[in-house]
């Protein structure tokens, strides 16, 4: 039986996974493997800035950034009963030593009546690089029952090092693959890239300790309906290949729809797992406030 922590781990993620503006504006081939060699890899004291930039010869956006201002609310349910809600904002843009990046929040809280069985308040916020959208900082804290957590990331695209703090304690430094993102960034980064059915997204995310590979299968093209409206949208499956945010019960699926349209907002995630279905799905939206 999954805990009610893994529940709004499971709604946390997805708003996490998969939210960001832009269409694609690089050659994402890198990123992209056919829906056949998907299956296949299936199986197989806190500083203020971070450090240097990540490669330059990597995905570029353009130089401005409509998306700031953007924010994107949830309800979530489990079943009909409801569960609580989340939130995700691009805040604005920060120097970061020198380099411009943009600032983004995920907020999950759960609902009063689950607050007396197990209250939720998680914050994970993320600075990604603006040109390359690669993680250069990361922040989370999280309140879920009687947990406590507070950890601090900071990427060094450079020599592919990771600096990190557990509750405002220095840890050893990791090493990572090149171009690696976070857990929200990540998202961002995915938001770039094209979208047909039948391919995979391949993204290296690094959550705190560990690294694994962010696989977003695309499985089809429908119409969604929402709180916030009917969407043309895609329909996709994000799938840890080892290791990950929250582990699945047996036969539980994670399935989420962005837009088909040049924003690729993320309008509803659904969960089937032995006690019922969980959902989050997009409540009200609020446009860019930054115009080029």
């Amino acid at each position: 039986m999954i805990s009610f922590r893994a529940i709004y781990l499971l709604v946390g993620w997805a708003v996490l996974t998969l939210c960001v503006i832009q269409p694609a504006v690089a050659d994402s081939a890198h990123f992209i493997t056919t829906k056949e060699d998907s299956l296949l890899a299936a199986d197989a004291s806190i500083p203020d800035s971070a450090g240097a930039a990540a490669d330059s010869a990597t995905l570029t956006i353009p130089g401005f950034f409509p998306w700031v201002g953007e924010t994107m609310d949830y309800y979530v349910a489990l079943g009909i009963i409801p569960a609580g809600k989340a939130r995700l904002a691009v805040l604005d843009t920060v120097s970061l030593d020198g380099h411009l990046t943009l600032h983004a929040m995920s907020t999950a809280r759960s609902a009063r009546g689950y607050d007396l069985i197990f209250k939720v308040r998680d914050t994970v916020e993320t600075w990604f690089d603006a040109d390359t959208i690669y993680a250069l900082q990361s922040r989370k804290k999280l309140q879920e029952g009687r947990y406590r957590d507070e950890k601090y990331v900071e990427f060094s695209p450079s020599d592919s090092i990771v600096r990190w703090w557990d509750d405002g304690v220095r840890k050893p430094d990791l090493f990572v693959p090149p171009r690696v993102q976070d857990v929200l960034s990540a998202g961002f980064f995915a938001r770039t890239l094209p979208l047909e059915v039948g391919d995979t997204l391949s993204i290296p995310t690094h959550d705190v300790k560990k690294t694994y590979d962010l696989l977003v299968i695309v499985h089809a093209r429908e119409f969604v309906e929402t709180l916030a409206g009917t969407y043309d949208a895609f329909k996709v499956e994000p799938v840890l290949r080892s290791g990950g945010l929250f582990k699945k019960e047996k036969g539980a699926r994670v399935f989420v729809w962005v837009t088909a349209d040049e924003r690729r907002i993320l309008v509803k995630m659904e969960s089937r797992v032995s006690f019922g279905i969980i959902t989050a799905e997009l409540e009200s939206y609020t446009p860019p406030t930054m115009n080029p």
